[in-house]
């Protein structure tokens, strides 16, 4: 494919450019001043898909190679490398950047202002806050690559920096201003700088009331699918086993 094809009822503002190589499947939204279909430098330019649905604002950048899925909504100015691959109902903020040969998994929500650095995996049900920083370079600055793993259902809080090759366990939540330099077990609190674990998510308590505030599905669930607390259910047995056989063999 080299001529780009669109699809059924798009939307798509007269300043928008579209390269080759770019499939836009129905009913795609694109705000002013887009570029679609960049070409890296690396050869990696495969095709650039767009599935339907999605939203994406004015001022972003999306290179080839790259795959956008189902509903997302990107937000203005973001910048998406290739090899980035967005699942469904996913939702980027403004001027957030993705650097590349990264996935983001279904219903994971970035705020503004989010770095994802190459080989991060952000897994479903994420939730992001704005400023938060990916890192990935252990050596800074060299050509090794060690990428964040944020498992499902965890929070990261405003202005935090996930050092490289960390992993943020299964609805897990990271205060702000966080310097994480340690890997985070499911469903625990980690804080600070510098940085500490500070116990199970369930003593975080709604305010003016003894009623735990997580799991956060238990009360907010705006976007989300209607059987989203039966998903975290099934996430939950299936990420605490894999956590409990990893303690019994080591």
């Amino acid at each position: 494919m080299k001529k780009p094809m669109i699809g059924k009822n798009c939307k798509i503002a007269n300043t928008v450019k579209i390269n080759e190589n770019v499939l836009i499947e129905d009913n795609v939204t694109i705000g002013e001043y887009c570029v679609i279909g960049l070409k890296s430098n690396n050869k990696l330019n495969n095709k650039l898909v767009i599935k339907k649905n999605s939203i994406i604002n004015s001022h972003t950048n999306i290179y080839l190679g790259s795959e956008i899925g189902e509903n997302n909504i990107i937000g203005h100015n973001v910048l998406i490398r290739e090899k980035s691959f967005l699942g469904k109902n996913v939702q980027i903020g403004s001027y957030s950047d993705l650097e590349g040969y990264c996935t983001i998994d279904d219903y994971a929500k970035l705020h503004s202002c989010v770095h994802v650095g190459q080989h991060s995996k952000i897994m479903s049900f994420v939730y992001i806050f704005p400023y938060v920083v990916l890192t990935n370079d252990p050596i800074p600055p060299s050509d090794i690559r060690q990428g964040v793993v944020l498992e499902p259902f965890s929070i990261i809080c405003t202005r935090s920096t996930i050092l490289p090759g960390i992993k943020i366990g299964f609805s897990s939540f990271i205060g702000a201003n966080s310097l994480v330099n340690k890997n985070v077990d499911p469903e625990m609190i980690g804080s600070g700088n510098p940085f500490r674990i500070k116990g199970n998510i369930s003593n975080i308590k709604i305010p003016n009331s003894n009623k735990s505030a997580y799991p956060w599905i238990d009360r907010f669930k705006k976007d989300y699918p209607k059987d989203v607390k039966e998903i975290f259910k099934k996430y939950k047995k299936k990420y605490l086993n894999l956590y409990n056989f990893f303690i019994f063999i080591t």
